[in-house]
């Protein structure tokens, strides 16, 4: 009986040494969560600036669809092109340049002739300076030898001086002129258009006035 009493106490003194241990350490110190902030990293100002201008672009410029080539047109002058080139070249992008016509404006000209000689043109063209109707000789171009007699930019007009004349029994005819320019286009292959962005092609040709891109299917 000794025995088990003499037990029970030594138990209880351990249980209870046990409790007042653990009242006695410290409080654990929980682990703070791991955040990925761009702000807590050990980065510059200039660089945390380039992570979000490139972040923005990623987001706002959609993924560009495969098997399109690029043009880049408006541009008005052959060093133009040359400098466009160079800057493509730069970024490992190859262009095949090409020139067209276009037509800037088409006009209209009210003409008599043409003659069987310079003779019997210069011989009109004083009849009709007699007769106080305005008029010169062509000396150049397609319709160099013919006379004439206007200069329209709206064809309706110079059909009605050409029927007027008519009426006085002037065979006068309308020519129409197109006014053309020569203009410079570049073109991109699929390949490297897949190796330039539109952000770097907008800055590319924003330095010349009327120059632009397309993305088209090729």
């Amino acid at each position: 009986m000794r025995w088990i009493i003499l037990t029970l106490l030594l138990l209880n003194l351990a249980f209870g040494g046990y409790q007042y241990w653990q009242v006695s350490q410290p409080p654990v110190q929980k682990a703070a969560p791991i955040t990925a902030k761009m702000n807590s990293l050990a980065l510059d100002q200039a660089t945390r600036t380039r992570l979000v201008e490139l972040e923005r672009t990623a987001v706002a410029e959609p993924a560009v669809e495969p098997l399109q080539c690029v043009r880049v047109t408006g541009i008005a002058a052959a060093d133009q092109a040359d400098i466009i080139q160079s800057r493509l070249r730069a970024l490992e992008v190859d262009s095949r340049l090409s020139t067209r016509n276009e037509i800037q404006r088409s006009d209209y000209w009210v003409i008599l002739g043409p003659f069987d000689s310079a003779e019997q043109g210069r011989a009109r063209l004083g009849q009709l300076q007699a007769a106080n109707i305005e008029s010169f000789l062509i000396n150049q171009g397609s319709l160099a030898g013919d006379i004439s007699l206007g200069l329209f930019s709206s064809e309706s007009n110079a059909r009605s001086r050409a029927a007027e004349l008519n009426g006085q029994d002037i065979e006068a005819r309308v020519e129409r002129v197109d006014r053309t320019r020569e203009i410079w286009e570049l073109t991109i292959n699929a390949d490297s258009a897949r190796l330039i962005s539109n952000t770097a092609l907008d800055s590319i040709v924003s330095d010349f006035e009327g120059a632009s891109f397309q993305r088209f299917r090729c």
